[in-house]
């Protein structure tokens, strides 16, 4: 199962049976069908995917950067962007240097454009010269979770994108920065209630550092990724009808391993860069 498929609540077993915060219809606030609670985890969950979707962007683009030779052999858990390389259609340069390939990725619309820099000289291909590449990205499409069905994501994402190569440093570092907008959504059907969460999202990803060689150096030193996001929620059951609209700051700041903390709001959790689960959050 790709990452991308893999937002998980608190607990696969939880959430089909309905128990798990992300998913529960019990209690629901005075005013509304679903608990404020549940529509704050539904919010985690989803950034949470969103941003390890990032992560997994930043390491397929180096690839079809050509930038295998520093990947080096892979380690565990690298994610290798199969999909691309099966279903790429790649055209280019134009007069300005971008080539533009499009492609199923994970089963969605990718669009990327790329163009290589050797200092102030626009190159053909990523060389030993190479010291920046711009990306960017189109994302759209839609999947449903593999291990629950019954959610489904809507994905809309524009970004652009820099990766710098610094040669200078020991070891050597690849650093990514990154603006961009998303407008997603997700819908889950549960037992009485369907919910919908609608997403506009303004994200940065500023010095994302990952460590060369890649082969033991997986997951970014260093960096942040912040979303703000405003989210309009729907729950619909019957004829009735609960919508509510939040706004939140959410941030990773990244330490070299898999897991990262993830702050959404008031909420703390822990964010698996492989797996995409969002899991253990406290607070309110």
């Amino acid at each position: 199962m790709n990452p991308i498929s893999r937002v998980v609540c608190f607990g696969a077993a939880a959430c089909i049976a309905g128990l798990a915060a992300c998913s529960s219809e019990g209690a629901t606030s005075p005013s509304g069908l679903v608990p404020d609670a549940s529509i704050d985890s539904g919010v985690a969950n989803d950034v949470g995917d969103a941003m390890a979707t990032s992560v997994d962007l930043m390491t397929d683009d180096e690839q079809s950067d050509g930038v295998n030779g520093a990947l080096g052999v892979p380690a565990p858990g690298l994610t290798l962007d199969v999909n691309r390389s099966v279903s790429t259609d790649c055209s280019g340069p134009d007069g300005q240097g971008w080539f533009t390939c499009t492609s199923t990725w994970r089963g969605l619309s990718l669009t990327n454009r790329k163009r290589f820099w050797d200092g102030t000289t626009v190159a053909l291909g990523f060389t030993t010269a190479t010291d920046s590449v711009n990306h960017t990205h189109q994302l759209a499409g839609s999947y449903t979770q593999g291990w629950f069905p019954f959610r489904t994501v809507w994905v809309n994402r524009n970004d652009t994108a820099n990766l710098s190569i610094d040669r200078s440093s020991t070891p050597v570092t690849h650093i990514w920065n990154r603006v961009g907008v998303r407008q997603d959504s997700t819908m889950f059907v549960g037992q009485n209630v369907t919910r919908h969460w609608h997403y506009l999202s303004y994200d940065t990803a500023t010095n994302v550092t990952f460590d060369m060689p890649r082969s033991q150096n997986i997951w970014p030193a260093s960096g942040t990724i912040v979303h703000n996001v405003t989210v309009h929620f729907e729950a619909d059951r019957a004829t009735r009808t609960q919508t509510r609209t939040v706004t939140r700051r959410a941030e990773i700041t990244f330490n070299g391993t898999q897991d990262v903390t993830l702050v959404v709001g008031g909420l703390t959790c822990t964010l698996d860069l492989e797996t995409h689960q969002v899991s253990g959050c406290q607070g309110s």
